[in-house]
């Protein structure tokens, strides 16, 4: 990675970080302790979610997770990793997936839609179980899920509310 590319990706963080002080000082300033106290809370959760992230081994994923809002503009991506998790030796297959994810969301959604999307790693001792969820107008959902499923432990479908729903099963 070169140097413009990491201080580029500084940049973003930082401007994160100040939004999140902004928020909470905003709340304070309104004397909304109980609002700062929840707001605290969830920059602590987000942050632990990203050191279980950061410490995971999968580097690219790692690095294409934490980036993506910030180079997709018409996508919103949160994550949940509940426990630390060794993911090294998954990282070319998560990315390839994420990257695939997106390239067939590309294909099916509309860029005046804003989609948000959820991963959540569901991890047990034998195997890691990837949850994602998308909530927006896809167009042609029939042929969406059945570009994202395939014979790799992958199923996709969209339910009655328009949210598309991926697993992804890594042993």
């Amino acid at each position: 990675m070169e140097i413009k590319e990491i201080l580029h990706i500084l940049r973003h963080k930082r401007h994160d970080w100040m939004n999140q002080i902004q928020l909470v000082q905003g709340y304070a300033s309104m004397d909304k302790m109980e609002r700062v106290k929840e707001h605290l809370y969830q920059i602590i959760e987000q942050s632990e979610h990203e050191r279980r992230l950061l410490n995971s081994g999968a580097e690219d994923f790692t690095l294409w997770l934490l980036t993506f809002n910030w180079s997709h503009s018409h996508y919103q991506l949160t994550y949940l990793l509940d426990r630390d998790v060794d993911l090294s030796s998954h990282d070319e297959q998560l990315t390839a997936y994420a990257e695939k994810v997106i390239t067939v969301l590309d294909e099916h959604s509309s860029s005046d839609e804003l989609y948000e999307g959820f991963i959540h790693f569901l991890i047990t001792n034998e195997k890691i179980e990837i949850n994602w969820s998308w909530n927006g107008e896809f167009k042609d959902t029939a042929d969406l899920a059945n570009k994202l499923t395939n014979d790799e432990g992958m199923t996709a479908f969209v339910d009655h509310h328009h949210e598309l729903k991926i697993n992804c099963k890594l042993e």
